[in-house]
């Protein structure tokens, strides 16, 4: 996890922790801002972060929580193939909730509403929603 990694999900994060990784196998860091006006810092949240194969390619996933429960942001490193329109659905939702794919049209009215696959793209799909529920249990551990 880089630098470049921590600033994709928290902009305004200047430092990180060192990174650890859990035996899922999900890597995580600590997450700062350094203040505009002195060296006095403000703890952001969690940047967490899985690979995963995927037909051949590594895709590597990368979750920012805030220290709220709160996903802040889902990013796939690199050209994985995921559809921005399919990551925002974990924006805003607690990484407490157990993700899953909709698989018929009630299944969007549920509550929580499920996570809307990509068009043509089910087994990436399954893959990332698999990936981000990992995540999030890897992330209640952390905060814990």
């Amino acid at each position: 996890m880089t630098r470049q990694d921590c600033r994709q999900i928290f902009p305004g994060t200047n430092s990180s922790e060192a990174v650890r990784t859990l035996g899922s196998g999900v890597q995580w860091t600590e997450a700062w801002e350094r203040g505009s006006w002195g060296p006095a810092e403000e703890f952001r949240g969690y940047i967490l972060l899985k690979s995963l194969q995927h037909e051949g390619k590594t895709i590597t996933v990368l979750l920012g929580v805030t220290n709220t429960d709160v996903i802040s942001s889902a990013k796939i490193k690199g050209n994985g193939g995921a559809e921005e329109e399919f990551l925002s659905q974990f924006h805003g939702k607690s990484v407490r909730q157990n993700f899953a794919l909709a698989r018929t049209p009630e299944d969007l009215l549920s509550v929580p509403a499920k996570i809307r696959m990509m068009q043509g793209n089910l087994s990436l799909s399954e893959s990332l929603v698999q990936a981000v529920n990992d995540i999030a249990l890897a992330a209640v551990n952390v905060m814990k």
